[in-house]
């Protein structure tokens, strides 16, 4: 998949667990957190990388 269609997918998914982290039962709760903030993650590891490549050609 490229990285234009995976970016806008990977953020929406992380917001629709954000989300769903609030109105879940609270032992399900981290769970969805912590995803969230895993797809975050990879989504700042894209970014600087991408920009860091861009740079370099």
């Amino acid at each position: 998949m490229r990285l234009s269609k995976a970016i806008p997918r990977l953020r929406f998914e992380r917001r629709r667990l954000y989300a769903q982290s609030k109105v879940c039962p609270p032992e399900m709760r981290r769970e969805y957190r912590e995803r969230a903030e895993a797809i975050g993650t990879v989504l700042g590891y894209i970014k600087k990388n991408r920009r860091k490549n861009s740079e370099e050609r």
